[in-house]
Formats: C-alpha cells, sequence, structure tokens
C-alpha cells in the first residue's frame, strides 16, 4: 500500500466505533481517540482490523502514551505513525468517590496481582495490559466486581499504581499457586472471625483498626487452616495465628494506598508485639494552620519532629458533630482516630476525657466563649485579643467551628497538662490506633 492508501486503511479499522475523533496530526503521528464502554474488547476488535485491511502484524505495537496509562495502539506507516489511545466512554469510575471508588481499586490490584503472578510470571508493565491476558488473570482471583468493570473503568493514576503494586508483590513473594481475594467468602471467614471476637473483647471500633488488609493473598490454604481461624478464642490468638501464615508464606493481607510516583519498600506491621515508638511523641500543637484562632475549624497535635507529622483533628461533617483526629500523609491519610477512642485512650492512661459538647457549655452561647478564651491562655496561645473581644467574635462563628474548635482546644489543654512522659504516651497511643498498630491490632503488609 502506498501512504494514502495506509491512511484509508487505517481510518476504516475503527470506523464502526461511533466515538472517534482525531486527537491531532502532524507529520510524526496521526493521533485518533476512540471512546468506547469496554476499551479492552474495542482495543482487540480494532487491532484485527488492521490485520484485515493489510497491515502486517509485525507494524502494530502497543506502547504507553501521553495522557493515557491504558496502552494505545501504534501502526507504522510508511511517512509517520498511527496512534489509537483508548478511552472509557462513560468516564472512569477511578474519578468518583465512595465505597465504589474503593471496591474497584481493590479488586483491580488483585486483578494486576495476578497477571504479574499467573499469566507474565514477572514483573508487568504497561504494555502487557490486554483482555486476552485478564482474562487469564481472572482465573486466579476472587473478587466482588465486574470483571469488564475492572477492565476498563480503573483510571489512569490507579492503573499506573495497580502495576507498582503488583510487581512490589511479585518482586517480594514471586511464584506460581496464588490466588488475590476481596470480597471472597474466604475473606470473610476472617473477618467474621474478628467481628465474634471482638464483641467479647471490645478491642476496637471497627474491622480497620485491627486490620486495615484490602486484599488477600493466599497459597495452599487447607480446609484445617481456615478452621484454625474459626476456632480462636481471644484476638491475641487470632493475631498469632495470622503471624503464623503469613511466615508459612499461605495467608496474607495486603493494605492498599493509591501510589504516586515512586512506591516505598513494601512493609509489615504488627508481626510482634513491638511497636515502634522511639522517635514518636508529643511536639506541640496548632491550634490553626493559618495562625488565627478562627482562620480553621482545625486542631493539630505533632507526632513527630519535622514538617507534615501531625494529627488533624476536626469535624468533618460540616456541621457540629463528627469530631475525629486523622494522621496526616504527603500522598494519602495515614489512618483516622474518633471521638469515643480518643477518649477511650485517655481513660486507660487515668486522664479527664474530653467533653462531649451536648454535656458542655451550650454551643453559640458567651459561657462556651470564655471557657475557650481560658482554655487557649492555659496552653500558651496568643489570640491578640482581649476576653470581650474574642467572646464576641466566637459567639458570631458557626455552630461547626465552635464545636470543632472547643473539643480540639479541650484536648490540647488535656495533653498540655500533663508531663512529657504522659503526653508522649497520649500521642504514640493515639498514633498507633489511628495507624491499626494498637497492642493488639492484627499484622499485614503495605502498599504505597
Amino acid at each position: 500500500m502506498n501512504y494514502g492508501e495506509q491512511i484509508v486503511a487505517f481510518i476504516q479499522s475503527f470506523k464502526d466505533f461511533e466515538y472517534s475523533s482525531v486527537k491531532s496530526a502532524n507529520t510524526k503521528t496521526v493521533t485518533i481517540t476512540v471512546k468506547d464502554n469496554d476499551r479492552g474488547s474495542a482495543q482487540d476488535k480494532i487491532e484485527k482490523a488492521l490485520i484485515k485491511n493489510g497491515f502486517a502484524a509485525n507494524k502494530i505495537t502497543r506502547d504507553v502514551v501521553s495522557g493515557s496509562t491504558f496502552p494505545a495502539t501504534i501502526v507504522q506507516l510508511s511517512q509517520n505513525r498511527g496512534v489509537i489511545v483508548y478511552k472509557p466512554l462513560r468516564g472512569s469510575a477511578g474519578s468518583g468517590a465512595g465505597a465504589a471508588q474503593t471496591k474497584l481499586a481493590e479488586c483491580s490490584q488483585c486483578l494486576y496481582a495476578s497477571l504479574a503472578f499467573n499469566v507474565k510470571k514477572g514483573k508487568i508493565s504497561n504494555t502487557d495490559i490486554s483482555l486476552d491476558a485478564f482474562k487469564k488473570a481472572s482465573k486466579d482471583i476472587v473478587v466482588d466486581e465486574n470483571f469488564l468493570t475492572m477492565v476498563n473503568d480503573l483510571s489512569d493514576e490507579w492503573i499506573s499504581s495497580s502495576i507498582q503494586g503488583a510487581n512490589m508483590l511479585y518482586d517480594k513473594y514471586g511464584g506460581n499457586g496464588w490466588k488475590f481475594h476481596r470480597g471472597s467468602k474466604e475473606v470473610d471467614i476472617i473477618e467474621s472471625q474478628f467481628k465474634k471476637l471482638n464483641r467479647l473483647e471490645g478491642a476496637f471500633s471497627n474491622l480497620n483498626k485491627w486490620s486495615p488488609a484490602d486484599i488477600y493473598m493466599t497459597k495452599g490454604m487447607t480446609s484445617s487452616d481456615w478452621n484454625k481461624i474459626k476456632e480462636t478464642k481471644t484476638l491475641k490468638s487470632l493475631n498469632n495465628l495470622m503471624v503464623q501464615l503469613i511466615g508459612d508464606e499461605k495467608l496474607i493481607g495486603v493494605s492498599l494506598k493509591k501510589i504516586v510516583g515512586s512506591a516505598k519498600p513494601f512493609k509489615f506491621y504488627n508481626l510482634n508485639e513491638d511497636r515502634n515508638t522511639a522517635d514518636m511523641g508529643f511536639y506541640g500543637n496548632v491550634i490553626s494552620k493559618r495562625g488565627q484562632v478562627f482562620g480553621s475549624i482545625d486542631t493539630y497535635i505533632n507526632w513527630k519532629s519535622g514538617s507534615g507529622n501531625e494529627i488533624q483533628f476536626r469535624t468533618t461533617t460540616g456541621q457540629a458533630k463528627g469530631w475525629q483526629g486523622e494522621i496526616k500523609g504527603s500522598n494519602a491519610n495515614q489512618g483516622k482516630i474518633s471521638f469515643g477512642p480518643v477518649n477511650t485512650v485517655l481513660k486507660q492512661l487515668g486522664l479527664p476525657e474530653v467533653p462531649n459538647y451536648t454535656g458542655s457549655p451550650k454551643l453559640g452561647t458567651e459561657s462556651l466563649a470564655k471557657e475557650i478564651y481560658k482554655d487557649l491562655g492555659v496552653i500558651g496561645f496568643d489570640t491578640g485579643m482581649d476576653e470581650k473581644s474574642f467572646v464576641t467574635a466566637s459567639v458570631a462563628m458557626e455552630e461547626k467551628w465552635q464545636y470543632s474548635k472547643y473539643t480540639g482546644i479541650k484536648l490540647a489543654r488535656i495533653i498540655a497538662d500533663q508531663n512529657k512522659k504522659t503526653q508522649d504516651a497520649i500521642v504514640q497511643a493515639f498514633y498507633l490506633y489511628a495507624n491499626s498498630q494498637s497492642p493488639l491490632s492484627g499484622p499485614y503488609g503495605k502498599i504505597e
């Protein structure tokens, strides 16, 4: 074919796809965008059409191009090259929020891990992605997400993260026989046993504080192994068994965080009773990031020296309720501790509890504002205002500010009243609970 015939054959190869358009064209590259709800199948169909229309198979390759992590189809023409970029027609679920996004990301990580372990049998890249390869990989995953949804709806950012996560796991445990689980009956055995034991011991407010594992890897687990989990009598015995199964490379819980840039080394937590708190303690508090008490609803506790090592306390509902602490990280938040567990930690240390606003002076009153002003003085925060001016300004603030600031400053006051040893113990307990590393937390590995 001459160049003109090549262009005609190239265009005819995706003419059946309604949502296709020329993205760009120059002397080096003609780029076409094809949108389809099943981009894996679309790619296969188009590449078969290219061959049918006269292009040699060795002239058709796949590669990653700017603007898309899903591999593009590259066709070598006599004078330049044709590039076909595939985008989901209905948009990416990865750009959404909530449980659906979480489910998709976690199940997809299982699929990409199986692609590395059971199909490629080595580390993967974008060019290993194909519908056929994913079909083979799906034989060794047990998840609660639709196969085509995982293939087509994962965002480019999560595709990149899932590839790196799969390679990280392969570096650690590469080999045959591994299956990957999310929402399976096997996972339910683990979670049900935790809930049963936690009802008896009351150690955690939810499952994630025991173990934040999002997916599980299994290899060679027998019915006897699963029965041993069901037969554990305490959280400690369950933890010990989970540690043993990790050591035997039979059952591994994995916590996922989106990988931005390069991945951190794969790391296990809670394999023994030693929780690393050597460099963790109380390094002061910040009443407002903006330097003014009315500038935000937040109160911060620094748990380590250096910037960015802080627990942010605030209401998360936009209302006068839902106050909690959250460990902040550069790319992803690291865990939360809600109102109840905060007070549990304080109670265990023999300290006053943070009062709930319903038991404090009522919101919008001068008495509450005066209490805030007094507490700020005790902890050494200079408002730059006399009491009367501060009270007038406080009463005029929204209830969410009054509630969030009153509660956060009460906590800061309780901590300020203690000696350094106790302050460190408070902050360490907050951090370990929020990051699922309290004394009874279960073992897990982390991708981040």
